[in-house]
């Protein structure tokens, strides 16, 4: 542009502009709320809070945490077996049933829900094989 001349500011030029100004603050603000991210699981009273939000009254008498905190799967006293992975910022949970297929290879327990629409998960964990055994043992 040569000197001298002034930009003529069009009405789509200041639509983005302002578009680009308010992406730009609402994203800053959801930076200082600490709104989104991977949620993690930093120890089992997280693991047991995620639990009941889950399913609520959910008791855990044993569960195991993924190694990187990626999720997590717990058994009540009544022998209930909740699968807990990662949904959004958040942690999703289902009570796994006869449905629910585990198998464990090497440290990892894989899991398919047997519920389309939650999937399967894989959790790096101790005793694998305990707890796939436990899942292929539900009953309907």
């Amino acid at each position: 542009m040569p000197i001298g001349k002034t930009m003529i500011l069009t009405p789509e030029l200041l639509q983005f502009a302002g578009s680009l100004v308010a992406i730009l603050a609402l994203a800053g603000l959801a930076y200082a709320l600490k709104l989104g991210g991977a949620p993690r699981l930093a120890s089992e009273d997280d693991a047991r809070a995620a639990a009941n939000e889950a399913v609520d009254g959910f008791a855990a008498v044993t569960l195991a945490i993924d190694k990187d905190g990626n999720g997590a799967i717990l058994r009540d006293a009544a022998g209930q077996v909740l699968i807990l992975k990662p949904h959004g910022n958040k942690f999703a949970g289902r009570l796994l049933t006869a449905n629910s297929i585990a198998q464990a290879r090497g440290g990892a327990l894989i899991i398919d829900s047997g519920e389309r629409r939650y999937g399967s998960a894989v959790l790096e964990i101790d005793a694998p094989q305990t707890w796939a055994e436990a899942i292929n043992r539900l009953e309907k």
